[in-house]
């Protein structure tokens, strides 16, 4: 079975109105793209995280491995099951179902607002060892308005989810690039966050702070709900006018679990030791909902979405 959500500026009205308004900074224009796709997983990556070349950005910036014991993965092209171009923001894309040569992809949906990128990705295929994962790729542009802007700009990378049992994994990732008046390109520190099902091995990165809570690390490793934080935060003097560019990419995988974008909580930002971005370039504050069959209920396009996802049964 496969279905597809492909709904474009449709919705794009109600999808900015849950972006929250960040006064000072104000996006120009935005275009992104998302892929999905089934990897094997060969084991073991006991270094740092890794990534591979990104055909979109043309950056090396799709994570391949979190790192510290995780198994290292294979998100090319030729696993891609589905992939919605580069398209205008905002934009939803999702897919169920497919199988690349490594594998069998569960579900997926992605919601790009420009700066705000909101995910569900979920697999269920039990044993070992592929899983499914999404890459979405950003460029934005934004420009200082009249009141000019003092203060922290950076990015933030928020996941939460189920690891079914002690053998799954669930990760994700952002790389983040910027150039303020066209003076030169910068990258952010990474931010990534891996939660394992038999809590031995973890993975929190941010250039300001980071944190995960895993249930497995209290539940004898039999897996468990998690979520994580990862913040980067820089200071910066910006005057009317000045402009931004943004490219940026998001790396997410399930093997087998669900890992979805969150909005924080305070108790979840304190844990951090540190503040979200008062403008953030790049985040997933924003949330998808399930990929489950029969909840795209997108942000208050619900009826419009279910009208266009239906099941199809292959022949």
């Amino acid at each position: 079975m496969l279905k597809r959500i492909f709904l474009g500026a449709l919705c794009g009205a109600a999808f900015l109105t849950l972006t929250p308004a960040q006064a000072g900074i104000l996006l120009v224009n935005g275009t992104g793209s998302t892929v999905y796709g089934a990897t094997a997983y060969v084991c073991c990556d006991a270094g740092g995280p890794t990534y591979i070349f990104n055909n979109t950005t043309l950056l090396t910036d799709i994570l391949s491995s979190p790192g510290n014991g995780y198994q290292i993965a294979n998100p090319v092209v030729a696993n891609n099951v589905a992939q919605s171009g580069i398209v205008g923001a905002p934009y939803f894309f999702g897919w169920t179902g497919g199988v690349s040569p490594d594998g069998v992809f569960g579900s997926g949906l992605t919601a790009d607002s420009g700066p705000a990128v909101g995910f569900a990705l979920s697999d269920t295929t039990a044993g070992c060892c592929a899983a499914s994962y999404m890459v979405t790729s950003i460029f934005d542009n934004f420009v200082v308005d009249g009141g000019g802007f003092a203060g922290n700009l950076g990015a933030y990378l928020a996941i939460g989810g189920t690891n079914f049992n002690g053998n799954d994994a669930s990760v994700a990732a952002a790389i983040v690039n910027y150039n303020i008046n066209n003076t030169g390109w910068f990258t952010l520190p990474q931010l990534v966050l891996a939660a394992s099902g038999n809590c031995l091995t973890s993975v929190a990165l941010g250039g300001s702070g980071a944190a995960l809570q895993n249930a497995a690390c209290g539940n004898g490793g039999n897996g468990g709900a998690f979520q994580g934080l990862a913040i980067d935060n820089f200071l910066a003097a910006l005057n009317p006018g000045d402009t931004i560019s943004v490219k940026a990419t998001i790396t997410a995988y399930a093997d087998p679990s669900t890992i979805d974008s969150i909005v924080p909580d305070i108790s979840l930002i304190n844990l951090t030791g540190t503040t979200l971005p008062d403008f953030a370039l790049a985040d997933t504050g924003a949330t998808a909902p399930s990929p489950e069959p029969g909840t795209y209920l997108l942000f208050g396009c619900g009826i419009t979405a279910l009208a266009l996802v239906r099941r199809r049964k292959n022949s």
